[in-house]
């Protein structure tokens, strides 16, 4: 078991809380590319998310992320960095497979390590 601090925790339940919200964009909008390559409004409120998830990593310790290297964390702050600095340059593909492939695996792995 990895030992996390309370700031840890709560930055995972933030996690959480974003891969929840892009879960319910998917069943919401639908869970298909087409559909969120044609709606500006999905790819926004997934990016925001990704964003958010990208901010809260950084937020976590050092020692809990060297704790827990099966996590991509250095990927998730990447994601929120391309979000953030090249955002016309977002590969929409990418993201939606982020989102419907990346996302529900995160969530598993987060559930068991707040449990």
């Amino acid at each position: 078991m990895n030992q996390m601090t309370e700031r840890d925790r709560d930055y995972l339940l933030n996690i959480l809380d974003h891969c929840d919200r892009i879960e319910s964009a998917i069943q919401r909008f639908g869970n298909n590319l087409d559909s969120f390559l044609e709606d500006a409004d999905y790819r926004d409120v997934v990016n925001m998310n990704l964003f958010q998830i990208g901010e809260a990593v950084n937020q976590l310790s050092d020692e809990y992320r060297e704790q827990t290297e099966d996590i991509p964390w250095h990927q998730m702050y990447g994601i929120r960095n391309i979000i953030a600095h090249a955002y016309v340059k977002v590969d929409d593909e990418i993201v939606w497979e982020t989102a419907t492939k990346d996302i529900p695996a995160l969530k598993i792995r987060l559930e068991k390590e707040l449990n």
